[in-house]
Parts: C-alpha cells; sequence; structure tokens
C-alpha cells in the first residue's frame, strides 16, 4: 500500500514539475515555437515522459494555461470570499471588492495570461473552453454566490446572481483596457479606483434596492 501511494505521489509530483516547466516556455515562445524538448529540458524529464503524462504538445499547451489560471484565480476567489455582507459594510466592501478584482486582473502574469488565451484561442478554440471551465466558471459560481446572498439581505435586487455576476465583472472592468492600453501603460491606483467605483455605481443604478 505504501508502495502505490508513493507512485501516485510521485506521478502528480512530476506532473507538477512539468506543467511548472512549460508555463515560462509556452509564456515566452508562444505554442509554435515552443518545444517539448526546451520543457523536458527544463523540467528534467525525457520526452516520453512528457508524452506520457499528456498524449502531446497540444494537451500539455491547454493544461498549462488552465493550471496557470487556475494559479491566478485562486487568489480572485480567495478575495471574492472576503466580501462583508454586513449591513454596516457591505457597500463599502463591494467597492473594496471591484478594486481588489481589478488589481488582481492587473498583476503581469495575468495580463500575459489574458494575452496568450485571446491569441491562441483563434488557433484552438479549446483552449478558450478548458480556460472557462477550470477557471473562469469558479470565479463566476463565487461572485453569484455572494450576490445572491446581498439579495436575501435585502440590499441588491438579484433575480439572477449568475448574469449580476456576468454585468458586474464587465462593469468593473470596463475603463481598463483603454486607461492601461490593454497593460502596456502604467495608471495611478487612484485613476484605476476611479474607474472601477464608476463601474460599481452603474452597476448600483440597477441592481440596488430602494431604501425602504
Amino acid at each position: 500500500m505504501a508502495t502505490t501511494d508513493t507512485r501516485r505521489v510521485a506521478r502528480r509530483d512530476k506532473r507538477r514539475v512539468i506543467l511548472d516547466a512549460a508555463a515560462p516556455i509556452f509564456g515566452n515562445e508562444g505554442y509554435e515555437r515552443a518545444s517539448i524538448d526546451a520543457i523536458a529540458t527544463s523540467a528534467g524529464v525525457s520526452k516520453p515522459t512528457i508524452y506520457s503524462y499528456f498524449g502531446g504538445k497540444e494537451q500539455l499547451f491547454r493544461e498549462s494555461v488552465a493550471d496557470s489560471a487556475i494559479q491566478q484565480n485562486a487568489q480572485v476567489l480567495e478575495v471574492i470570499q472576503e466580501l462583508d455582507l454586513s449591513e454596516r459594510a457591505w457597500l463599502a466592501s463591494l467597492h473594496d471588492l471591484g478594486t481588489r478584482l481589478v488589481a488582481c486582473q492587473r498583476t503581469p502574469c495575468a495580463v500575459f495570461l489574458a494575452r496568450m488565451i485571446a491569441s491562441e484561442t483563434a488557433r484552438d478554440p479549446e483552449v478558450y473552453r478548458v480556460v472557462r471551465a477550470k477557471a473562469a466558471a469558479p470565479i463566476l459560481e463565487a461572485l453569484a454566490g455572494r450576490l445572491a446572498m446581498l439579495g436575501n439581505a435585502g440590499y441588491l435586487a438579484v433575480p439572477d446572481p449568475t448574469l449580476a455576476a456576468r454585468q458586474f465583472l464587465a462593469l468593473i472592468g470596463a475603463e481598463i483596457p483603454d486607461l492601461t492600453e490593454q497593460g502596456t501603460r502604467p495608471v495611478s491606483d487612484e485613476r484605476v479606483r476611479a474607474a472601477v467605483d464608476a463601474g460599481i455605481d452603474t452597476f448600483l443604478r440597477a441592481h440596488a434596492r430602494p431604501a425602504g
């Protein structure tokens, strides 16, 4: 039994090593220029080992992108769970949530990952579907759940929490691409916060319950 468990751990560890080696190579070289030879060398494994775990370059790329997105989104999920639902603090906390979510999206790794997904989806639409299932869907579900709680508490009107979550994410980031010129131009935190607050104000005009 111990030997079987050890083998399973070793297999998971080797898979992790390969994914960690593949991410920067795919990121720097792109799909077409990245080679299995380079990834194998960086991971310290043989090419047949990579094929035995992932089947080929295409599947390795898909799983590498999805894995990078999951790692990036771990912080996002934590931020969403920290939304304060109390009557005293929910509104300020909602604005803080918007700012922190945009900050997560503006990290160099997140910007680079978004570009890579956008550039490679035309070549392989499955890249987008994999990332959506493994990373984007859990975030949307978590945010919809918190907005539903605000609705149940009487602060928001959200008959469709998933739609409200989509709208929230779209509105807080609406100005960011233009402000940052797609992540290539530095922008002050104050300007980003103003853009996020404007998006949340628009969201609240649609979803806030009238007082009383």
